[in-house]
């Protein structure tokens, strides 16, 4: 399955409502579950970014989903990037 890691931003409201953060990570699961994904882990961050989340999901589409259905609430926003295994991320280099 296909591997995704996200950066998160809190937004403005975001911070205001910080002490609802543990909730908010249950509802994030939940999502990514309810679109066949696995939030496999995440990390506090100190820096531009606040949390880092490492999410397999089957397709492109349901962790764009995802993603926005977590977005929408306004309290947080997403750069997302795929991440691809050091195997297959080799062979491609040796193929350029």
């Amino acid at each position: 399955m296909p591997v995704y890691i996200t950066l998160w931003k809190y937004t403005r409201d975001g911070l205001m409502d910080i002490r609802n953060t543990a909730a908010r990570f249950e509802s994030v699961k939940k999502i990514i579950e309810s679109y066949g994904g696995k939030l496999l882990n995440i990390y506090g961050l100190i820096g531009e970014y606040d949390v880092m989340t490492i999410i397999e999901m089957p397709d492109k589409i349901a962790f764009s989903a995802a993603i926005l259905k977590i977005c929408s609430s306004g309290r947080i926003s997403a750069k997302s990037m795929n991440a691809i295994p050091i195997e297959e991320f080799l062979k491609i280099t040796r193929e350029v």
